[in-house]
């Protein structure tokens, strides 16, 4: 998705941005993973790789392949832990002579619980940015270049 917006403040690499048409979100299907705050009326953070500063107008695009590799990445974990943990808990319940579809159950739990906690640490680490969308063009220089 590219759009544009106008840049209410920013910071050293982020920026705040009002979006000048909502409309086009409903169509993003990056909609679900965007750092856009519900209520904040088309304001959202993004990336600022070319020192826009307040006031200007830019262009901002949303990474869509970065949400789908994450979406990917998340699923094919938690599948690929679950079946692991399957796997490994009916082969320990084989050998510590406790019902098979127990051991299997709990192994299945067990991964899904380490996979689902080191997802969340993956997503909530601060090197995450990718996400965010970016300014890729200032259209319009604002008052506050002088």
């Amino acid at each position: 998705m590219k759009d544009t917006a106008f840049v209410i403040s920013a910071q050293k690499d982020l920026a705040q941005v009002r979006v000048t048409s909502e409309l086009i979100c409903h169509q993003c299907s990056a909609q679900v993973f965007c750092q856009k705050q519900k209520g904040e009326n088309g304001c959202l953070t993004v990336l600022n790789p070319l020192n826009a500063e307040p006031g200007d107008e830019v262009r901002i695009e949303v990474p869509e392949g970065n949400y789908h590799r994450d979406v990917i990445l998340l699923f094919g974990v938690l599948l690929a832990a679950s079946l692991f943990g399957l796997g490994l808990g009916s082969l320990c319940a084989s050998l510590f002579r406790f019902p098979t579809s127990e051991g299997g159950f709990l192994g299945l739990l067990l991964g899904l619980i380490l996979a689902a906690f080191g997802l969340f640490h993956y997503f909530r680490s601060q090197k995450r940015k990718d996400l965010y969308p970016v300014i890729t063009d200032i259209m319009k220089k604002g008052d506050s270049h002088g």
